[in-house]
């Protein structure tokens, strides 16, 4: 109780000195692996591929983590389009659920860049269809949406119609949305491929059953819209579609394997792996991409931060005690191994679907260990200063 600040210095000082090298390497490698364990582990992932056929009809069923696309194709298809971007889309579906958070791509078609693709996804109960990665809006970038709530998901029939009038979205046979200001495009590119249920980079996930989708090279009309409805609801699937020559056309009633079959008379047909590819790997994603002021980026910004000052502090504390350039060179060089484990992490997060490699997270790491150093070495200059004050004393 009567100790002062400089005793409790003293104190510190005997401790450390006390305190064996092979016990500090101990101590770095145990927090080392910790950082190692947290930084990779998948989170609520095992690497397979969450795609089923469904047994008792046509379809396939996306859980978490799913995907399933189609080699790059765009550019073998593009003398099918009767006017420069006149297409249509049909799609038969059922969402898991109208409550999963996010932007989650229903399909898309992608061509190597973001800022060009042809999505179609889902954000609670609105389908949502445009181009480009304006996910959450704040750009404004032209896109329609449909409500499409419900007391509990129920299957959809959902035509896509655009061309020179304008965008379309019918429900069951039903229009239901029109924007005549908004054209969709069809991207172009030798990457351009189909995908159904995530998007490039495996982090846009959508869970819910599709039965059948059709592209088609022309704008579909009101009347073929309910007539379409009207062949799928009787017969539960899309052989109806081949009448009207799509480019693109599946009917899901495979059952088995990995692919989905191409019906149009095309070789575009849908891989489904047993195991979650990621198309597209982004690895160290911008900053600013990052930023949403929400408890969950508050959560990731202090987790990134404070996880790598017990780390810095105690790798400083192992790399002083092997003395000459370590002692000399100690700020330095615990920031640049931290900075590379971080950046090992980060590059290593890029391949697991369920976790992402943010820039932001390596300033954020690389900073924590530097405010570890500084704790260490405050604490260390403070104790010696106090040594020398007891020893002129």
């Amino acid at each position: 109780k009567n100790l002062d600040c400089g005793d409790r210095s003293l104190n510190f000082l005997e401790f450390h000195k006390k305190i064996s090298l092979k016990c500090l390497v101990g101590v770095s490698v145990a927090i080392l692996f910790g950082i190692l364990i947290f930084g990779l582990i998948p989170k609520d992932f095992h690497f397979s591929n969450g795609v089923n056929w469904i047994k008792d009809q046509a379809g396939i069923r996306f859980s978490k983590y799913g995907i399933a696309y189609t080699h790059p194709f765009v550019e073998l298809v593009e003398g099918e389009i009767s006017e420069p971007n006149s297409f249509s889309i049909e799609i038969a579906l059922k969402p898991e659920s109208y409550d999963e958070k996010g932007f989650n791509f229903i399909l898309a078609l992608h061509s190597g860049e973001n800022s060009h693709q042809l999505l179609m996804g889902q954000y609670l109960s609105w389908i949502i269809l445009m181009n480009g990665d304006d996910y959450d809006h704040k750009r404004r970038t032209k896109r329609i949406a449909v409500n499409t709530a419900s007391p509990s998901p129920t299957a959809r029939f959902v035509t896509i119609t655009t061309g020179k009038e304008g965008t379309q979205v019918y429900l069951n046979g039903q229009r239901v949305r029109t924007k005549k200001n908004l054209t969709l495009k069809i991207p172009n590119g030798r990457k351009a491929r189909l995908m159904i249920g995530n998007s490039t980079n495996g982090r846009n996930s959508w869970q819910g059953d599709v039965y059948g989708l059709a592209f088609y090279g022309h704008t579909l009309t009101a009347q073929d819209a309910a007539r379409h409805f009207n062949r799928w609801f009787q017969d539960q699937n899309f052989s109806f579609a081949k009448k009207d020559k799509p480019f693109v056309l599946y009917f899901f009633d495979e059952k088995e394997g990995l692919r989905a079959l191409d019906h149009s008379g095309g070789n575009h047909h849908l891989e489904i792996p047993s195991k979650m590819q990621i198309l597209e790997r982004e690895i160290l994603s911008p900053t600013w991409s990052l930023f949403k002021l929400n408890r969950s980026f508050i959560k990731d910004f202090v987790l990134n931060l404070v996880g790598f000052i017990p780390f810095g502090f105690i790798l400083s504390a192992t790399l002083f005690k092997f003395g000459g350039t370590f002692e000399k060179n100690n700020v330095l060089i615990t920031v640049v191994l931290c900075f590379t484990l971080s950046l090992i992490i980060e590059i290593l997060q890029a391949w697991i679907p369920s976790r992402s490699s943010h820039m932001l997270d390596l300033i954020l790491n690389t900073l924590g260990a530097f405010m570890g150093t500084i704790i260490y070495r405050f604490f260390f200059v403070r104790i010696h200063r106090k040594r020398g004050m007891k020893a002129g004393d």
